[in-house]
């Protein structure tokens, strides 16, 4: 008398197919949650770098082309210096007008670059946190002599631009009239300390005074 039902034999090999398809369904989940997490990350980086760019060309954009000796504050030009400080690669310099009349300007503004990541490796390495606030500081600082004591570390005269605070490399290059501003950002996701995610974004500026 012959009975129906299934083999051991037929009974391991469902078993092995439905591990392996277990397997290739939850590898596949954790791919595209991995995607949509780095995607996620992206975007607020470049969010975060065109906030950056913005927060400078409102006042950039405002800068004189051209200098004024006869002013007072004597009015100069937009310029770019090279390691103006410490861990500051570059920096741009500059002066708003303070009123309509065009005669009366700001003490100088500077978007000035900072970095503690001497070696260039994205990572907060030993005697690198020289501000000692637990991060590595990769950011663009606005400052600016209110008062005109010669130094900017009274309160309201340093702050940082759009609270960025993981900029790579920052580059203001001048041409006739207009600023360009490249900004990169790289940032870690998670325990990956090998695969940061990297953006870069670029504006041009025109000068309108």
């Amino acid at each position: 008398m012959n009975k129906d039902g299934f083999t051991l034999m037929e009974l391991m090999m469902v078993v092995a197919i439905l591990a392996i398809v277990s397997v290739l369904g939850i590898s596949a989940l954790q791919t595209s949650a991995s995607a949509m997490i780095t995607a996620s990350a992206k975007s607020a980086v470049q969010d975060n770098l065109r906030d950056s760019l913005a927060a400078m060309k409102a006042e950039l954009q405002l800068a004189s082309k051209t200098p004024d000796d006869s002013l007072l504050p004597p009015l100069n030009a937009v310029t770019v210096n090279a390691n103006p400080a410490a861990k500051c690669p570059t920096e741009i310099v500059f002066q708003t007008p303070a009123d309509g009349t065009g005669l009366r300007w700001s003490n100088a503004i500077r978007f000035r670059y900072y970095t503690e990541d001497t070696n260039g490796n994205g990572l907060l390495d030993s005697n690198e946190d020289t501000d000692a606030d637990g991060t590595l500081s990769r950011r663009i600082l606005r400052l600016e002599d209110v008062n005109g004591d010669g130094d900017t570390s009274d309160n309201g005269e340093r702050s940082t631009v759009a609270g960025a605070n993981n900029l790579s490399n920052v580059v203001f290059a001048i041409n006739n009239n207009t600023v360009t501003v490249t900004l990169t950002s790289q940032k870690f996701q998670g325990d990956d300390k090998t695969h940061p995610i990297t953006a870069t974004v670029s504006t041009d500026i025109y000068l309108q005074n």
